[in-house]
């Protein structure tokens, strides 16, 4: 077989392959991103969510709500919205980002929550309030949601 139909060949094979993978189905590790934003004094905090339910639509910085006791991480529903819930903490003045992972677990959904700062001179002790919106496809109740992490 000459070289020029061998390498036709290994590229229809290489191209039917990939083919086949993407037929697949879509990948359930979804990443998404969204700026939170406490206030314009405030240093706006980058966060991705890997998403590794499918479950997951968006994300999207959610408005403070003054009820909340921003203590600790918490899960609660969106009352405007049955397909999304809000997760909310209490930040700092030096937080570089936060990276999220939700995942099924046997008893409904994790939710991990990691948050990177960095330490040095300027950094204040002032908390920051912090609120991520996600939007799902179907209706998640929280009840079934173990938010975990350290922020």
């Amino acid at each position: 077989m000459p070289t020029k139909a061998r390498s036709h060949l290994v590229l229809v094979a290489v191209f039917a392959a990939v083919g086949v993978m993407a037929c697949s189905g879509p990948d359930a590790s979804r990443q998404f991103s969204a700026v939170l934003q406490f206030s314009a004094e405030a240093v706006p905090l980058p966060v991705v969510l890997q998403d590794e339910t499918g479950q997951v639509t968006r994300i999207e910085s959610a408005p403070m709500d003054p009820a909340s006791p921003y203590a600790g991480l918490t899960v609660r529903a969106d009352p405007g919205d049955p397909n999304a819930f809000l997760v909310s903490w209490l930040g700092g003045t030096c937080d570089n980002d936060a990276a999220l992972t939700f995942k099924r677990s046997a008893d409904g959904y994790v939710l991990n929550v990691a948050i990177h700062g960095k330490l040095g001179l300027g950094c204040t002790a002032a908390g920051v309030a912090r609120d991520v919106r996600i939007v799902t496809a179907t209706p998640i109740p929280v009840a079934s949601i173990v938010a975990a992490g350290h922020p």
